[in-house]
Order: C-alpha cells, then structure tokens, then sequence
C-alpha cells in the first residue's frame, strides 16, 4: 500500500499481551486486514506503562514502514489491555500487568498517557481507545459470524488463557453496563454437587484479584498452576486416580514423571504442558485436570442463563488451539455439566438458544479493539 501521506486510511490495533505485543492494520472499514503477518515486538508491561507505550510506537512505526506510509495515514490506533479497562481507557485493575513492583503505576488513563506519545511522534493528535482484551475478541468474534449488521442477537463469550475473560455482546456490540459488565471469569458459581470431591482439597482458592471462589482461579492457567502442584501430590494422585479407575482409565506413570520435572523447573511450566498431553497423547491424567475447566465453564453458563439468555455461548482464547477430537470432547463436558445444572427446559442449549460453541475468531482480538473503536463512535 502506497500514499501521498497525506490522507488517513488506515487503522491500527494493538494486542497487549504478558509475552508480547502484536500490531496490525485494517482499511477504514475494518474487514480488510492489511498485513498477512503480525508484527511483535516483546511486552515491557512488568517494567510499567512508559517502556510499554515506547514499544508501541516502534511497532506502529514498524506497520508503517511495512506498508509504505507515514504517520498521517493512521486515523485512529486502538489497544487491547488483559486486565479491567474502563471504557475511557483507564485501567480500572491491574491485575495481570506488571510486576509486584510496578501493578500500581498501570491504574493510570492509559489510552490517554499514549495518545499524548502519539500526539508528539506524530505531531498532530490521534484518537486512541483502549479495550480489555476479552471484549475486544468477543467483539471480533461477533463481527467474523455476522459482519456489520447489528441485527438482534445476544452472546456470552469468554476467552480462555492465563485468566478466564469475559465479553456480553448485544446486537453486534459489547456491553458495558457501567464500564466492567463481562468480567465472567470473577463469578462465583458453585462447584455442582457431583463434582465436588475433585476440590475437596483445594476449596479455598484465591483470585488474582484478590477474592475467593472466583470461576477463573478453576479454568484458567492460573488455577491450573495451582492445581498441577495438589495433583502430582500423594493426595492428589489417589483422588485422581480412583476416578479414572472407576472409568476404566489409568494414570501413566512416565507422564507423572515428566511433569514432575516440568513443575520443579516452575509449576507453570507444567501448567503450560497439561494441554499438550491432554490434546496430543489423549492422556487421561491431563484431561482429568482439563476436565475442571469444562465443568466449571458448564456450571457457569448454567449460572447466567437466567439472567441473560443469550442466543450462544462462545469459547475462545488457547483452547481453540486443540486439535479436532480434543476440542469435541472438551466441548462435550461443558455442555455435559450445563445441561446438569440447568434444570429449565425454556434454557436449553440448542440451535438458537444457549447454544454453546467454539469462536470463529482467529485471534483477530486487535482487529476488535478497533470494532469496537468504532462501535463506541457509532461509526
């Protein structure tokens, strides 16, 4: 793409995540993505939000030089943040940013503070929206099935990966409520009853946010950095194995060793591997403990369907990534569990109605910060 640089045409997204930072690009109108590869640049975010905001302007630099233009061709830059944002852009918690050290100087107006670099990079003003990451892939989410149109529809859709995020879509937009609606992954729903010997040892878990109970401290990497630990113990070993026992399955010792090794190097280490046996060897261990998270994603649409109704409930983030068989059977648990908590014919999940399904997204969640940039404009 080529320009006089003088007229703005494109618009920039920006993912922000733990381990980096994507940029990409998009014609005015969106649906056009201008960029058949991310650019990344490493995230500073544990170093705070000045080093973060210096990253960004290379990267947005970086788009530029890609697509052979200057910085009067940018007419917005839209920013996703993994933590509550306010619809202002001000980071409401830092929750998954920074370091102990550094969490407090990120409640600040962030899409302020980098619409002001901007402004002297560029040196003219650029307009700037930032979004929870969440909402911005629900939103892409909502614009792959539908285009456009606001039609009338509603859906629940939450993205799996270090926390458990959140977006409430209604007729093709997300919703607020008074800035912090879809924070799903800090409902509480109840362990269901047939399932509660599986945290019997572990019924006091604690929430990055500081809360107990909270659903992602049960199906997020987080919790499952916890969890590694309790089902490699003596304890956790005999719970987990009885179970399998009863269903004809066993545990493989190799698979217990290797991630005994993995979670001495770190148990997020291990954490991160769970997925991997679970998805790639079918290995019983590893989807027992996946299995927590199908049933508490079940328990928790069970939960809010008579509060929203929605037309869908749409998975997304990491395990989207599974292949084909794992992705049905873990699918097969949520809608298992919802189906057994939910006891209201007028909420079952059908063709329509509480549907649950996968996202169709390909994590274009950059791609919706900017939708919703322009949603919030009413463009």
């Amino acid at each position: 793409m080529q320009s006089d640089g003088t007229a703005s045409q494109i618009r920039i997204g920006v993912d922000m995540g733990g381990n980096d930072i994507k940029f990409g690009a998009t014609g005015l109108d969106a649906t056009e993505l201008l960029l058949p590869k991310l650019v990344k640049r490493p995230s500073l975010a544990h170093d705070g939000p000045d080093q973060t905001i210096g990253q960004m302007l290379d990267g947005i630099g970086a788009v530029l030089t890609e697509l052979g233009l200057s910085w009067p061709a940018v007419a917005d830059v839209s920013v996703t943040v993994p933590c509550p944002c306010s619809p202002t852009g001000t980071i409401v918690e830092a929750t998954n940013l920074g370091s102990p050290e550094t969490k407090a100087l990120w409640q600040v107006p962030f899409g302020e503070h980098l619409a002001s670099a901007l402004q002297k990079t560029a040196g003219r003003e650029i307009p700037v929206f930032a979004c929870n990451d969440a909402n911005a892939a629900g939103q892409d989410d909502d614009f792959v099935r539908h285009g456009p149109a606001s039609g009338e529809r509603t859906s629940v859709f939450v993205t799996t990966g270090t926390g458990l995020g959140g977006c409430v879509l209604h007729n093709g937009s997300v919703f607020y409520g008074l800035g912090q609606a879809g924070e799903l992954g800090h409902v509480k729903p109840a362990v269901p009853e047939p399932y509660a010997y599986r945290f019997a040892d572990d019924t006091e878990a604690v929430c990055g946010c500081g809360a107990r109970q909270c659903c992602e401290t049960r199906c997020a990497l987080n919790g499952l950095t916890r969890r590694i630990q309790w089902a490699l113990s003596t304890s956790g070993q005999k719970t987990i194995g009885r179970d399998l026992d009863a269903q004809g399955q066993r545990i493989h010792p190799e698979v217990v060793a290797r991630l005994t090794e993995l979670c001495e190097e770190g148990p997020k280490r291990a954490a991160y591997e769970v997925r991997t046996f679970a998805d790639r060897d079918g290995d019983a261990f590893c989807r027992w403990l996946l299995e927590d998270w199908a049933i508490m994603i079940g328990a928790l649409f069970a939960s809010i369907s008579p509060i929203l109704h929605p037309n869908q409930y749409i998975i997304g983030g990491g395990l989207t990534e599974m292949s084909g068989g794992a992705k049905d059977w873990f699918i097969g648990v949520v809608r298992r569990v919802y189906g057994e908590v939910n006891s209201q014919r007028c909420f079952e999940s059908q063709m329509g109605n509480c549907e649950i399904v996968w996202s169709v997204s390909e994590d274009q969640g950059w791609r919706g910060a900017i939708l919703m940039a322009m949603r919030r404009r009413g463009e």
